[in-house]
């Protein structure tokens, strides 16, 4: 991975300017964003109301980039709405500013991790990679299997393969594990995804102890879940990050799981809205609401098929329907694939596909604890760069 990415930004350029990143601010709205940075609020206006709304799903953590010229006027800025579309404010010729969704460019890499177990799990996956994100995700899948607290012996290590995304040079998004082994206190421990994005032991079980059920009773789905979509006709992308419920002003939605309330209240986009925080990192998200169950406040704990609020149209939306969506830490994720539930092992079909996908990773997982390679650490790069304008040579700043 090279730094020849920012050069994309070349064309824009008339004069020297230096790509500075930056974190979208917890609890920020874009149009205070826009006005803190004294950029206009048309950007925001002259949306239409589906991408009015998809600048309510910036994640509170996503890395952005001005791209600032030699006067301090900002003459770009780039901003992640999910790991496949991205927000471009830029300044035209005219030198107004102009914005669209554009997708990221980015690259998928498949790797593979082994790392030496010599303390607790999370430590060891964290020192060899170098990455929380994929420590987190290890100790998640693992802890309702395994006690990783439990004291590692000479010889016990962890192997795993995952796909990481790279943006402008950089890990992006949370890695998605395709499977992992452990060997803790001498005892094998294996875990494989499976095709619908479930983790299922070697004998076919889903290890998920807990399961979130429909927000809603016998209604229909309007809209399914997209990251990334090219509208034919407006010819623009769109993102639709949860699922659409349609259904009558007033009608009872239910919280799809056990956990903590984290927001009750108003935004522009998603009107009426509830945010709860589940156990594994979850948090689900009730948008466009006409009213709130009585006395439901920001801490409090609720049970899986409480109510917790009614239909309704607030916001910007077209009419009735709630719109749900589910999130893995900062993360949107479909929410039906955390919706569904196998009790029993595969059989027929399901199963020669999911004793292929195993068969695959046991020999992936057989060689490198036979090799036990060095794990190659991602190195960050400076965080700012200066753009000659003559030589277009990109320079630490």
């Amino acid at each position: 991975m090279g730094r020849i990415i920012l050069f994309l930004l070349v064309p824009f350029l008339s004069y020297a300017s230096v790509v500075v990143p930056f974190t979208w601010k917890d609890g920020e709205s874009f149009l205070t964003f826009l006005e803190r940075k004294k950029l206009p609020l048309n950007l925001f206006y002259n949306l239409d109301k589906e991408d009015q709304k998809a600048t309510e799903d910036i994640p509170f953590n996503a890395h952005g980039q001005f791209l600032v010229n030699d006067k301090k006027q900002i003459e770009q800025v780039l901003i992640p709405v999910n790991d496949e579309l991205q927000l471009h404010i830029y300044r035209a010729h005219s030198k107004k500013y102009e914005m669209h969704v554009i997708p990221i460019i980015s690259e998928t890499y498949k790797e593979v991790l082994y790392a030496p177990l010599t303390s607790i799990p999370y430590d060891d996956v964290l020192g060899a990679s170098g990455s929380k994100k994929l420590a987190a995700k290890f100790t998640q899948i693992f802890k309702n299997k395994v006690n990783l607290k439990k004291q590692p012996k000479e010889g016990d290590a962890v192997v795993m393969t995952y796909e990481r995304i790279y943006r402008l040079s950089r890990p992006f998004s949370m890695p998605e594990i395709s499977g992992a082994m452990i060997i803790l206190g001498g005892e094998k421990y294996a875990l494989y995804r499976h095709s619908d994005g479930n983790f299922y032991d070697a004998n076919g079980a889903q290890i998920e102890k807990f399961l979130f059920k429909s927000p809603m009773r016998n209604a229909r789905i309007t809209s399914g879940f997209t990251k990334r979509r090219y509208h034919p006709v407006l010819r623009r992308y769109r993102a639709h990050l949860g699922i659409d419920y349609g259904a009558r002003p007033g009608t009872p939605i239910y919280a799809t799981g056990d956990g903590k309330v984290s927001f009750v209240g108003s935004t522009r986009g998603y009107g009426k809205t509830i945010k709860i925080r589940h156990s594994g990192g979850y948090m689900s998200l009730y948008a466009h609401l006409k009213g709130y169950k009585q006395k439901l406040h920001s801490g409090l704990s609720i049970k899986q098929g409480d109510v917790i609020g009614y239909v309704g149209s607030t916001g910007l939306s077209s009419g009735p329907h709630l719109h749900f969506g589910m999130y893995s830490g900062s993360t949107p994720i479909n929410p039906s694939s955390v919706m569904k539930k196998k009790s029993e092992g595969f059989s027929g079909k399901e199963l020669r596909v999911f004793n292929d996908i195993k068969h695959k990773l046991d020999r992936i997982f057989i060689r490198k604890l036979k090799e036990k390679p060095v794990a190659k650490k991602w190195i960050d790069f400076q965080d700012i760069y200066y753009v000659d304008k003559d030589t277009f040579k990109v320079q630490a700043f």
